[in-house]
């Protein structure tokens, strides 16, 4: 097994936030390295762009309005898979509403599917660093970015923390116990959490750090959009929800729980700590404008305004692509599924805050502490 032998250069063991590493992004063997489509109907599983056209056709309809206040936008996806969500942007005329559009992707197989798409009509980038950073007003969009970052896993013991590693012999991969860095301890105290003995945790370090990055590149004139599934630290850590932790594993539509069966082959996800980014705003002067359920930002977004352009509203006349059309709004707004399930916090720059706020239906958001403040 290919990740055996990447476990033996590194004596035996890896911590599980390394391990992950290697299983998602290891340039030749990695989940997301594989020119497979690893989501949508004939992937893994379905994020909200993959889902329905709608998704970013009600994104489109509220960017432009946005516009209209803001000027021509420099529009920003963050980990765009395949490109989903800008070629619904660019579907129909950009007209005046954008500026700049620009695709953040790691995978080299899905830039390469993402040149032939857009064919020069957005700039595709392996990161947000090689971009220039946008001298108009700009929307950053960022799907299920935070919940495929690599974590560290901890489990609770009588004795203290402990922290999870793998280990690779006899042909099988088993976890190893030790004891857990210190500042793992510290990050669980800074967010007011007590494990009970037993319970399992993951935990992002480098979360709140990377967006406080992201913010500073965006400027002050941006907001933010931030599509995942995730809790407040409170939520997220409490053990009658989720004792064993929130990792999660997705192959062929199916959830399993072994993130050591089949590396590379299957998408390891860890629920998102709201509280991080957050703080990373906070400390950046940014503004929370909201943390909407994803059915309820769409709506904010315009999502009615755009099925009655479309002629799909209550007067429409049934047939067959009237009904292809409801269920894919449906499978946005399921209660029961990503509609629920999936929530976006939107954050925005002080010069815009109010604005974006207003664009939403949002009362003007509260100003943030000072910025500067430490990570």
């Amino acid at each position: 097994m290919w990740v055996e032998v990447e476990i033996a250069k590194h004596g035996g063991a890896l911590s599980f936030h390394d391990f992950m590493e290697l299983a998602l992004y290891h340039p030749r063997h990695g989940y997301y390295s594989s020119s497979r489509p690893r989501y949508g109907r004939g992937g893994d599983y379905l994020t909200a762009p993959t889902a329905s056209a709608w998704y970013a056709a009600v994104h489109r309809h509220w960017l432009i309005r946005l516009a209209a206040v803001l000027g021509p936008l420099t529009v920003v996806d963050v980990a765009s898979g395949d490109g989903s969500y800008l070629a619904g942007l660019l579907e129909r005329e950009t007209a005046s509403f954008l500026d700049r559009a620009v695709s953040v992707e790691r995978s080299d197989a899905l830039r390469a599917v993402q040149d032939e798409r857009f064919a020069g009509a957005a700039e595709v980038v392996p990161s947000l660093q090689e971009a220039l950073p946008p001298k108009s007003a700009a929307v950053l969009h960022l799907s299920e970015l935070y919940d495929a970052m690599p974590v560290h896993r901890v489990v609770q013991r009588d004795d203290g923390l402990s922290e999870m590693w793998v280990a690779a012999g006899d042909g099988n991969l088993v976890w190893q116990e030790r004891a857990a860095r210190p500042e793992l301890g510290d990050y669980l105290r800074r967010h007011g959490v007590s494990l009970e003995s037993g319970q399992i945790a993951e935990i992002d370090l480098h979360a709140c750090s990377f967006h406080r990055r992201l913010l500073r590149w965006a400027g002050v004139r941006a907001a933010v959009l931030t599509l995942d599934y995730g809790y407040p630290a409170g939520r997220l850590y409490d053990s009658r929800g989720r004792r064993s932790g929130s990792l999660a594993c997705y192959r062929e539509h199916r959830l399993t729980r072994d993130p050591l069966a089949v590396p590379g082959e299957q998408d390891l996800t860890a629920h998102v700590n709201w509280d991080d980014l957050r703080h990373a705003a906070e400390a950046e002067g940014w503004h929370e404008v909201g943390l909407y359920p994803l059915a309820e930002l769409l709506v904010r977004a315009g999502l009615t305004e755009v099925v009655e352009e479309c002629g799909l509203g209550l007067a429409a006349e049934i047939d067959g692509a009237t009904y292809r059309n409801r269920q894919e709004i449906k499978r946005l707004l399921d209660p029961d599924g990503m509609g629920s399930d999936l929530k976006v916090l939107v954050q925005a720059g002080p010069e815009v805050a109010e604005l974006v706020a207003e664009s939403l239906g949002n009362p003007v958001p509260p100003p943030s502490r000072e910025a500067g403040s430490e990570e």
